[in-house]
């Protein structure tokens, strides 16, 4: 018999073991902090290529202009925000065997226009009235001000690019800079 309460004991025992080890509950605590910064960028959108090719074939391309192609851009950012446009150059480069008229400004020889705005700011009151606007040289034009916060923001432009009658054959190329400025 006493064989028999020894045994039930021990039973007891590891069953009330095995019990304390099945409500054994353990935590940590660990806080998460995100450090989130300024973000911003803009990139082409659509696989839109990253030069702009206008070639001109008559004296009436010449002195009307000729627009270029849709383009498209996307911009995501985690504030609101502007973009200006602007070039590298007040003078187009020029790659050709001509020695004389061979200088186009930039100022007077290239507008851009939006012409898609998904971005959900304004384009300014100047780009109503006359649709084109121009580049001032060094100092950026605002294709677009007060766009929301957000990803996948995207607005299109087109160029119309007017050399003039007394332009010398041959590629003028100017380096456009988009730039999209948190406010």
């Amino acid at each position: 018999m006493r064989k028999a309460l020894y045994i039930f004991l021990v039973l007891a025992g590891i069953n009330f073991t095995a019990t304390a080890q099945d409500n054994a509950i353990g935590t940590g605590v660990q806080t998460a902090n995100l450090a989130l910064s300024d973000a911003i960028e803009i990139t082409y959108d659509n696989g839109t290529a990253s030069s702009v090719n206008i070639p001109f074939t008559s004296i009436s391309q010449l002195v009307n202009g000729v627009m270029s192609e849709e383009q498209h851009l996307k911009v995501r950012s985690n504030k609101k925000f502007k973009v200006t446009v602007t070039t590298n150059s007040s003078n187009f480069s020029y790659v050709g065997s001509a020695i004389t008229n061979n200088v186009i400004s930039v100022a007077s020889g290239l507008k851009i226009m939006v012409t898609n705005n998904k971005t959900g700011g304004r384009v300014p009151l100047l780009s109503f009235l006359t649709s084109w606007l121009g580049f001032n040289g060094s100092t950026p034009t605002t294709l677009i001000n007060n766009c929301k916060r957000g990803g996948n923001h995207t607005f299109s432009v087109k160029y119309l690019a007017i050399p003039g009658a007394s332009a010398a054959p041959g590629t003028y190329v100017t380096d456009v800079v988009f730039t999209a400025t948190q406010l």
